[in-house]
C-alpha cells in the first residue's frame, strides 16, 4: 500500500522517517516528499561494476560543489576540488553525483520509490538515474545526473520525489551481505 500524504506527514512528525528539510509544507506532494539538491560532484571517469563487489572499481570524482552546511558527506572520497558555488553550470552529457539535502529513516515494514521531479527534465533537459531504497534502509540519498544539454541547477532545488510503500514482514537491512550504503556512503 502507497503511504498517502496525511499519513506521510504524520509519520515524518512523529518518527522522523525524512530529516534535514526546509520546510514539509513546501516539499509534501499528494504523492511523497521532495528531497532537495545538497551537492552535485563530477564524474571524471566511469568506475567498474565486477561480479564480485570486492573486485569493483570506484569511480574516479572531480570538482564537488557543495552547500558549506553539507561538507562532511564528502569526507573520505578523494574530490579533486570543492566549490560553495550554489549554481553549478553543468556540461551536457557529462555524468554527474548529486546528494540529497535530506535523510531517510525508512521503516523495517517499508520501501522507498524514487522519480525525477518533472521539472528537472522540463526545465534543465537532465535525467536522474534512480532506483528504490530498501526497507530499512537509513541516510542520504545519491542519484546519477545527466544533463542531455548545458544547464544550471542551483544547490537546494527541489530534484527528486520520494515516495513510501507498506510491505509484508521486516526486511531485515543489517542482514544482507550486500547491505554496505547505509548512512549513504556513494560507493
Amino acid at each position: 500500500m502507497h503511504i498517502g500524504k496525511e499519513q506521510l506527514k504524520e509519520l515524518i512528525e512523529k518518527k522522523q522517517i525524512i530529516t534535514d528539510f526546509e520546510s514539509i509544507e513546501k516539499q509534501i506532494t499528494a504523492n511523497g516528499f521532495d528531497f532537495r539538491a545538497c551537492a552535485i560532484v563530477e564524474i571524471t571517469n566511469a568506475g567498474k561494476l565486477a561480479k564480485e563487489k570486492k573486485d569493483n572499481k570506484k569511480p574516479e570524482l572531480g570538482k564537488a560543489y557543495i552547500l558549506e552546511e553539507y561538507t562532511e558527506r564528502l569526507n573520505n572520497y578523494d574530490i579533486k576540488e570543492k566549490s560553495n558555488e550554489k549554481t553549478v553550470k553543468l556540461k551536457g552529457l557529462k555524468p554527474y553525483l548529486i546528494i540529497s539535502c535530506e535523510k531517510v529513516n525508512t521503516p523495517e515494514n517499508m520501501m522507498i520509490h524514487i522519480t525525477p521531479r518533472s521539472s528537472l527534465f522540463r526545465i534543465t533537459q537532465s535525467l536522474l538515474g534512480c532506483s528504490f531504497g530498501e526497507a530499512g534502509y537509513k541516510g542520504y540519498m545519491t542519484f546519477m545526473l545527466l544533463p542531455v544539454l548545458d544547464c544550471e541547477i542551483e544547490l537546494g532545488a527541489r530534484i527528486a520525489q520520494i515516495s513510501f510503500t507498506q510491505i509484508t514482514g521486516k526486511a531485515n537491512y543489517e542482514e544482507q551481505n550486500e547491505s554496505n550504503y547505509q548512512g549513504g556512503k556513494l560507493f
